[in-house]
């Protein structure tokens, strides 16, 4: 009856590892969700992704690789890791198209997980920069007195003397003095000879 009992006893110990295994094996990390999802689309470039996962993480472990429409790879900044859960910096500037990332992460029970999504987003519309207004020239202001108009003086047209006119008169002058001191002598002859015969 012993000789039969201890292979029985081996085999239900080799099942119930079995069994064991299978459930350890089963409890490996799993992604859970991700922002963006596999597959998204987005009208615009992400500030960062979320990765969650069914365990809790080794924050030592922990990688993302983004890989670029042309096929450039590299590391992305792990913001941090809380739980099951990791935060990723998605890099300003980076260019618009086909993105995939894929991660290699370990979960407490030590077993590494591979995996990853693919996501797209179109370039940013450009912001129109506000033009600025030509400023409006402001009007002169108008002097309120006229200022005085100096009138270019008329020149007043000096008399000319014609110099046969004033020698005609001067002449005429001293003709009639003469004749009256002629005359006036005449007269006092003509008086003296009458006082003289009377």
């Amino acid at each position: 009856m012993k000789h039969f009992l201890i292979p029985l006893v081996t085999l239900l110990a080799v099942l119930c590892g079995g069994v064991a295994w299978a459930g350890s094996a089963s409890a490996h990390a799993d992604l859970v969700s991700s922002s963006p999802q596999d597959g998204d689309v987005l009208d615009a470039p992400p500030t960062e992704l979320v990765f969650t996962f069914n365990e809790p993480l080794l924050p030592d472990f922990v990688r993302f690789i983004a890989t670029s429409p042309d096929g450039q790879t590299g590391d992305l900044i792990i913001t941090g890791v809380d739980g099951p859960t990791a935060t990723i910096t998605w890099p300003a500037g980076a260019a618009a198209g086909d993105w995939s990332v894929s991660y290699r992460v370990v979960s407490q029970d030590g077993h590494p997980i591979e995996g990853g999504i693919t996501f797209s987003y179109a370039a940013p519309a450009p912001t129109a920069s506000p033009t600025s207004a030509a400023p409006t020239p402001e009007p002169t202001p108008e002097p309120t007195t006229a200022s005085p108009t100096s009138a270019a003086p008329t020149p007043t047209a000096s008399p000319t003397v014609s110099p046969a006119a004033d020698t005609g008169t001067g002449t005429s002058v001293w003709v009639i003095v003469a004749l009256v001191a002629i005359a006036i002598f005449a007269i006092g002859m003509v008086v003296l000879v009458v006082r003289r015969r009377s």
